[in-house]
């Protein structure tokens, strides 16, 4: 997978032409800045991934992706970035960051929302926007409310997991044998950043709870309008803040597996039984607060 896609940075590089929170110091006059033709650009003294993109968050109800590339599964997502998803691999893997494919004795999730961890190295996402002349730049775990709605919090800064997409090879659909070809996943299905468990996606929510498809919504209080600007940055994360990370991860792991589930489950309890209920019918009547 790596001498894949080594190869495949060769031949793109050679192409190339709410509490607030402080923005990285301008570049510096010696920053090399990689341009990749399907979106998106690399600062490499900074060490920063920074991709263009739409606020879109179409819905309340739990989402899949934080991201996707333009005319992925929008949906599901809060926002649309213009790029190539295999370009921001390429970029990830510029600064020397291991995937997946890296420890062939971790498998990672298997499936849509399976609850095993993805596995690679932990980056920082950041979204930056600007809107009546004031800058914002926000984690993205606080875009997030995490949890059952009476919790009212945003999700663990955990960071994200570059897991790398998966790779199929391509069959012949008359033989059904191996072409030689291969088909980078992410490209296809247009994922970038999954919050619930995806092999198919760039960048992968690190919490178990990842596997949880009730577990993350837009946060409406902390997002840009529909239809914003922003950027969205990926950058490394300092050995102090990796560390910050590793902590927040197992506590929130702990959490899930001591409290949340049961919390869920006493949500599901409570609500009302509509089996067997029958419908309301319409029989011309007079309805409440009319007169006869």
């Amino acid at each position: 997978m790596r001498r894949f896609l080594a190869t495949a940075l060769a031949a793109a590089l050679a192409s190339c032409s709410y509490a607030e929170d402080p923005k990285p110091d301008p570049a510096p006059a010696a920053e090399k800045i990689i341009k990749f033709p399907g979106g998106g650009r690399v600062l490499t003294r900074q060490k920063r991934v920074e991709i263009d993109g739409l606020a879109i968050y179409p819905t309340r109800a739990p989402i899949e992706l934080f991201a996707c590339a333009t005319n992925g599964k929008e949906h599901e997502a809060i926002f649309s970035l213009e790029c190539v998803p295999q370009d921001v691999h390429f970029a990830l893997l510029i600064f020397g960051l291991k995937q997946k494919s890296d420890y062939p004795d971790k498998k990672g999730p298997q499936g849509l929302g399976d609850p095993a961890k993805p596995v690679g190295d932990r980056v920082m996402i950041w979204v930056e926007w600007e809107v009546d002349g004031k800058k914002h730049r926000v984690r993205a775990e606080d875009l997030l409310e995490y949890g059952p709605p009476a919790n009212k919090r945003t999700m663990p800064r955990a960071g994200w997991t570059f897991a790398g997409s998966e790779v199929w090879e391509r069959l012949d659909p008359d033989t059904n044998e191996k072409t030689g070809e291969t088909i980078y996943m992410a490209n296809r299905e247009r994922t970038l950043i999954a919050t619930l468990h995806d092999p198919t996606s760039v960048l992968d929510n690190p919490l178990t709870s990842g596997g949880d498809d009730r577990m993350l919504h837009p946060n409406f209080e902390a997002l840009p309008p529909r239809g914003t600007k922003i950027v969205l940055a990926i950058e490394l994360p300092t050995d102090e803040e990796r560390a910050e990370m590793t902590k927040v991860e197992k506590e929130a792991d702990d959490e899930y597996a001591k409290k949340i589930e049961k919390d869920w489950k006493d949500i599901e309890e409570a609500a009302p039984d509509q089996k067997g209920a029958e419908p309301v019918q319409d029989d011309g009547g007079p309805k409440a607060g009319e007169k006869k």
